[in-house]
């Protein structure tokens, strides 16, 4: 295992969940943080407002370090 980076991140083992677009929601982010990975959230191109509620619902799930995944179009 990569000690230095699940050290840097706060995470017990190097497994980091994909921000899967409609299934990677706040439940999922915080499930996967909590067992020791990193949960990521799928911003998607939702509108910043959903991103905000599900960024305060993680919150609320967990005290571990978590992601958001943010698609940038060019």
């Amino acid at each position: 295992m990569n000690q230095q980076l699940c050290e840097l991140l706060g995470i017990n083992y190097p497994i980091f969940q994909g921000g899967m677009a409609w299934v990677a929601d706040a439940s999922l982010a915080s499930a996967v943080s909590n067992a020791g990975g990193l949960g990521i959230i799928a911003g998607g191109n939702a509108p910043k407002e959903v991103v905000k509620k599900e960024i305060k619902k993680v919150k609320e799930l967990t005290e571990q370090p978590f992601g958001v995944n943010i698609m940038l179009l060019s």
